[in-house]
């Protein structure tokens, strides 16, 4: 008999991030520095999931630093920020204020797309931010000039680099008293397919803070 309900829908999923040190201020070279056990686990591997990416994340009163490594490529990347269904790219959600019980994003709520090439860029990387559908409200007005988004290419794939600063996380100026962030990413891969972190797209996490990872935030 097949599993009617996911087993990656059977828990809440709460994780520990440690904090990081602020982005380096060099042109080239790593931009974040964050631990081994920053690490984030690919719970969709419970529902036989892809395991093509790893995720990173480190936070401090500044902001937060994603680092994504996608392994297994041979061809050349394909963007269109119009298009990141059918972009290589990773599409992140952010929570200020998660509850693990509301169902419709609130104004706390973020989502943003990385792309690692941008074809009507030159191929440089890009940032987008992007609507939550059905989000209650929108306090938060995320700019991408204002993001650091830096892309490290590999014979086999590419390591992306992403660090959001508190200006554009409405909420996160308190983080340090409440040291939790709701997250999800989604990795899109032209070539490998999808990694989702937790559900897949049969679930709403698209906008359903509930089906959100909870990170609690730590000094190390």
């Amino acid at each position: 008999m097949n599993q009617i309900i996911p087993s990656s829908l059977l828990f809440d999923y709460r994780v520990r991030v440690p904090a990081c040190p602020k982005p380096s201020r060099k042109k080239t070279g790593r931009l974040l520095k964050l631990a081994d056990s920053a690490q984030l686990p690919n719970v969709s591997t419970m529902d036989s999931g892809a395991s093509f990416s790893t995720v990173h994340i480190g936070w401090n009163s500044n902001g937060v630093g994603i680092r994504v490594v996608i392994r297994g490529r041979t061809q050349p990347l394909v963007g269109e920020p119009n298009q990141p269904e059918d972009s290589d790219c990773v599409e992140l959600w952010i929570d200020t204020r998660p509850t693990g019980n509301v169902h419709r994003a609130t104004g706390y709520c973020h989502r943003l797309a990385c792309f690692p090439c941008d074809q009507s860029a030159d191929g440089e990387p890009t940032v987008v931010p992007l609507p939550i559908p059905q989000q209650r409200e929108i306090k938060s007005d995320m700019q991408s000039r204002h993001i650091q988004l830096r892309v490290h290419s590999h014979r086999d794939g590419y390591e992306m680099e992403v660090w959001i600063p508190e200006s554009q996380l409405y909420g996160y100026r308190e983080v340090d008293e409440l040291r939790q962030l709701g997250f999800y990413c989604l990795v899109h891969d032209t070539e490998l397919g999808k990694q989702p972190l937790t559900v897949t797209e049969e679930f709403p996490f698209a906008w359903d803070p509930s089906l959100w990872v909870h990170l609690e935030l730590t000094d190390k």
